[in-house]
């Protein structure tokens, strides 16, 4: 039996049933490509916002293109203005991407950048919502959207997301506490001028179904409205009784679109009904390694989830943009962002099957009883809420012929949350492990007040950059920022006795260098310092179990987790700045190493001072167009990393780290070869996407080995002046992948082959 068609109301399914955005692409000419990137990378002089020009209707439309992702524009006044003027690695999901491959969530995205780790997703298990490893080290809340913190844990539909970015590397002078490894940006499709109307509807594999629409509407020269809605009924392909509802809408009001002073008011909301995919247990093998059952024979669509499991989920966002040119030189800015969020969760959690009498019968074709971990399931109520404000100012000006463009202003986060650890009741170990039962049995949940516990953390960050330019190809990048971090923690810790509130502090300062050497117009060569600290108490929306080693304690020295990236690298651009290249070489120290496992708890870090890890590597990336017809989108990473601080498992591979992983997506456009251009554009793409073997997540010992992951995915499209038309294959081969690891306990398959058709109208 499956659950992903549970029935929702005709009003609902009528409400969220509108979304996704215009991509017109432009016809080819180098002139046209050179006065498109001047309209999405501004001069270094301008701190106006350049909007794309308005297309006149009946004007003859030319396919999109993927582009050049050196010349994204990052919406993140903090930061340089474009990927290209950035000494650091930053990868682009564009949203040329995210149409031609349908993603629709941002694990999905995520899966086209090399060098990371996806631990949960749509369908994919996992606790605590979208969680990632960047480059070996822990992403855990370091998502953002437009720069802000996206706070909560949940899995985040990019129904209303124009590009997502990925920011290698620790970036604390920029965004403060946390970002060992990396963060993640999402950038919100925001009025614009011109009026446009949007519709997709999509049917695929599992039961899968999705309408989204996207509306611009232009009420004068200086006011647009844009709104964008979404429903989404899916399962997962070969991954029984596992589904992801969601519908949500969005609506950004712009005002002051060509005028010096603009400002952006947006709304966001997201529901999720959702069963979460704990996955299978791990076999231990004859030689002592463990593996994913369905590895050795299990069948992969086996899941254990029961019929009171569930991941529900209320996000509410506001969020404010107001950006000023107070002079020529000066520009003001003030962003801020608030969010309410509501998410009810519980999971069958499966355990190994490790024990000699279990391993035997089961590679007998046997089946045994099916141990749990986790007590069976761990399950929780959160209602918690976040805010952020961040005011810069920016000022461009020349010293002794030097050129400046310098930043600086106050970022300040507060987030509160009530957490309810669930109890059950009547709940009873009778799985084995193969022939799954999902009834409850008559089990039930409840969130007792007296399992209650509040977490509330807060940040108060003044930050200061500047970008000096001091010949025509030498720069200097120079910023640091000061944050005052305190989290506190109070109630019930898993005893009877609730906890009074405890507290900890810590001040650190973020500092960042870099040199930036261009000896040739299209081409610059960086290299790096920067550092980041992470305090305990960040990841307030992520803690479930909540164990004394993962929340504040008065008078305990728990010294925040360090990271150090030293990176060396270069972009160059060919063909008038259609095609871009970037290769990197990085290190990454860390030092006062912890990890979390699925349910939320410090396996390691804090309460015996950490592993320490060291992860070293080289990036490379090649987007943009090759020809007029051909497009590419590739990247590739390799990566080592060594635990170094630690007695029991110095000189141990890093867990969660993949030696070799890519990504490619490539497409072209048969349109000369058979119609005229009038009659419409007929696009084919393919691509591939894959990570060697590593040790599973946490663990250190190096016991439980995740095999080699792989897709092979498709694509053919037709789009005319109004319509489209698009089919997917993804996962082609059907290779059993895995989404994400814990230790030697469990692995959760990933869909197998699957396909998707999608119909589109724009008008």
């Amino acid at each position: 039996m499956k659950r992903c068609d549970r029935a929702l109301s005709p009003k609902v399914r009528l409400g969220a049933a509108v979304a996704i955005g215009l991509s017109a692409g432009l016809s080819w000419t180098d002139k046209e490509a050179e006065a498109q990137e001047a309209k999405t990378e501004p001069a270094a002089t301008d701190t106006n916002i350049k909007l794309p020009a308005v297309r006149v209707k009946g004007e003859t439309k030319g396919p999109a293109e993927i582009p050049n992702t050196n010349a994204t524009v990052l919406d993140i006044g903090r930061m340089p203005t474009s990927v290209r003027d950035t000494p650091q690695v930053i990868n682009v999901v564009p949203q040329e991407i995210i149409k031609q491959q349908r993603l629709y969530t941002l694990d999905q995205a995520l899966a086209n950048v090399p060098g990371i780790t996806l631990s949960t997703g749509e369908g994919r298990g996992g606790l605590n919502g979208d969680q990632f490893r960047i480059r070996g080290q822990q992403a855990r809340g370091d998502i953002y959207t437009d720069g802000l913190k996206d706070f909560g844990t949940y899995t985040r539909d990019i129904f209303d997301i124009e590009n997502v970015e990925v920011i290698k590397g620790p970036a604390g002078e920029y965004f403060g506490a946390a970002n060992l490894g990396g963060l993640i940006n999402e950038s919100l499709k925001k009025a614009h001028e011109g009026t446009s109307y949007n519709y997709d509807q999509a049917f695929g594999s599992a039961s899968m179904y999705r309408g989204q629409g996207d509306v611009n509407y232009q009420f004068n020269k200086d006011v647009a409205l844009r709104i964008n809605g979404m429903y989404n009924r899916a399962g997962v392909a070969d991954r029984d009784y596992v589904y992801s509802n969601r519908y949500g809408a969005s609506a950004d009001l712009g005002v002051g679109l060509r005028s010096n002073t603009s400002w952006h008011l947006n709304w966001r909301w997201l529901h999720t009904d959702s069963m979460p995919d704990y996955g299978v247990g791990m076999i231990k093998m004859a030689n002592g390694t463990y593996r994913p059952m369905t590895s050795e024979g299990l069948a992969r669509n086996t899941t254990y989830a029961r019929s009171e499991d569930r991941d529900n989920s209320d996000i509410h966002s506001l969020r404010s943009s107001l950006k000023s040119k107070i002079s020529s030189w000066f520009t003001l800015s003030n962003n801020t962002r608030l969010t309410k969020y509501e998410r009810n969760y519980a999971a069958t959690t499966p355990a190994a099957c490790s024990t000699a009498a279990c391993v035997s019968q089961f590679m007998a074709g046997g089946n045994p009883a099916l141990s749990y971990g986790a007590g069976g399931g761990a399950a929780y109520l959160s209602k918690g809420w976040g805010a952020e404000n961040v005011l810069m100012g920016a000022a461009r000006f020349t010293t002794w012929n030097m050129k400046h463009d310098l930043k600086f202003g106050v970022d300040v986060n507060y987030q509160d949350e009530n957490r309810y650890v669930g109890t059950w009741y009547g709940r009873v170990n009778n799985q084995t492990i193969r022939n799954a039962s999902h009834s409850a049995n008559g089990a039930y949940l409840r969130f007792p007040k007296a399992n209650m516990a509040n977490s509330d953390q807060r940040d108060v960050g003044l930050f200061l950059s500047d970008h000096i330019q001091l010949t025509k190809e030498l720069a200097l990048f120079g910023s640091v920022r000061w944050d005052a971090f305190q989290s506190t923690f109070a109630g019930y810790q898993l005893s009877a006795t609730p906890v009074p509130r405890q507290k900890q502090n810590a001040d650190r300062w973020s500092p960042s260098g870099s040199i930036m050497y261009t000896p040739l117009k299209n081409s610059s060569f960086y290299f790096t310092f920067s550092r980041s600290y992470k305090p305990i108490g960040t990841d307030v929306s992520s803690q479930v179990t909540i164990l004394p080693s993962d929340t504040p304690q008065n008078g305990a020295d728990f010294k925040p987790q360090r990271s150090d990236l030293f990176e060396f690298g270069n972009k160059t651009d060919f063909l008038h700045k259609r095609l871009g290249l970037g290769v990197a070489f990085f290190q990454i120290n860390q030092n006062n190493s912890y990890y979390y496992d699925e349910n939320g708890d410090v396996v390691t870090g804090f309460s015996d001072s950490g592993v320490g890890l060291r992860t070293r590597g080289v990036e490379l990336n090649l987007t943009g167009k090759i020809t007029k017809n051909w497009d590419i989108y590739g990247a590739y990473s390799w990566m080592d990393g060594k635990i170094r601080n630690n007695a029991t498992y110095r000189g141990k591979e890093a867990p969660g780290v993949s030696h070799n992983n890519f990504s490619v997506w490539t497409s072209y456009d048969l349109t000369d070869h058979l119609f005229r251009p009038e009659t419409g554009h007929l696009k084919i793409a393919g691509g591939a996407q894959y990570a060697s073997g590593y040790w599973a997540n946490g663990d250190f010992s190096n016991t439980a080995r995740i095999p080699y992951q792989f897709s092979l995915n498709g694509m053919i499209s037709w789009e005319a002046q109004h319509y489209r038309i698009s089919f997917n294959a993804n996962n082609i081969t059907n290779h059993l992948n895995y989404a994400s690891s814990f230790s030697t306990s469990r692995a959760v398959p990933g869909p197998g082959r699957s396909f998707i058709g999608n119909v589109g109208l724009t008008f």
